[in-house]
């Protein structure tokens, strides 16, 4: 199996390219900053298998081209992509910065809107692959002072959904995972009261980078061949609890 995981520098990302290295596959992994990259495909080449580390800016969509040139090139192919690249910011919406909701915009809506289209043709192309992009909460439900990161996770939402229904036909399957609270290395400065998050989720428990590593690799898999536009929510049980 040929991977691209974007975002695979750090957190959520970085476990899900490690998850596929131990299943086997090869791996490229994509961020901005080119030590991380590196530092997970050697990783990756720890486990006994290919890893590429490429610095891209999910929002060029020339570079990616130049990296999905690069991927076909090592690999041979790509059979899965996973979009795990993103990026938050939180304010006031009526003083919100308009450059943070570009730059919000940019990399979660259109970074993966991008690397889809570039990636995607040549899953359309060879007639097969597997898409898994990243929702959120916040693309069902609101927090105050999250307008636009909700609005841009929102948007991958229907993404998915719209490019699961129109590439389904092709044998391309498009779905996406919905992380809950995940902890992650380094948390915004502007957490919410951990008690409160603790308390909400019926699994007593923050989840963990591991936690959404099987969900991607199932959603990457043929058992999810007849799966399309779906986005799995991989949050403890938080959505659906309604008692607090």
């Amino acid at each position: 199996m040929r991977v691209v995981v974007t975002g695979g520098g750090r957190g959520i990302g970085r476990a899900v390219a490690l998850g596929f290295a131990e299943q086997g596959a090869s791996v490229a992994v994509l961020a901005r900053t080119a030590s991380q990259v590196e530092s997970v495909a050697g990783e990756i080449e720890e486990l006994g298998c290919a890893g590429m580390a490429l610095a891209v800016d999910v929002a060029d969509e020339s570079a990616l081209g130049e990296a999905a040139e690069r991927v076909v090139e090592g690999f041979g192919g790509v059979d899965v992509l996973v979009n795990a690249a993103g990026v938050f910011d939180l304010g006031p919406t009526a003083g919100f910065p308009a450059g943070s909701a570009r730059a919000l915009l940019e990399t979660n809506v259109m970074g993966t809107f991008l690397a889809c289209k570039v990636f995607g043709r040549y899953l359309l192309d060879q007639g097969h692959g597997k898409v898994v992009n990243f929702c959120s909460l916040l693309s069902y439900t609101a927090f105050p002072e999250r307008a636009l990161y909700a609005a841009s996770k929102g948007g991958v939402l229907q993404l998915t959904r719209s490019l699961g229904v129109e590439w389904a036909a092709h044998n391309v399957n498009v779905n996406a995972v919905a992380p809950g609270m995940i902890r992650i290395e380094t948390p915004h400065p502007a957490a919410l009261d951990e008690d409160a998050i603790v308390g909400r989720i019926p699994s007593g428990r923050r989840g963990r980078p591991a936690d959404i590593v099987g969900p991607v690799l199932f959603l990457a898999s043929p058992a999810a061949d007849y799966v399309n536009g779906q986005t799995l929510v991989v949050d403890g049980g938080w959505l659906s609890y309604g008692y607090l």
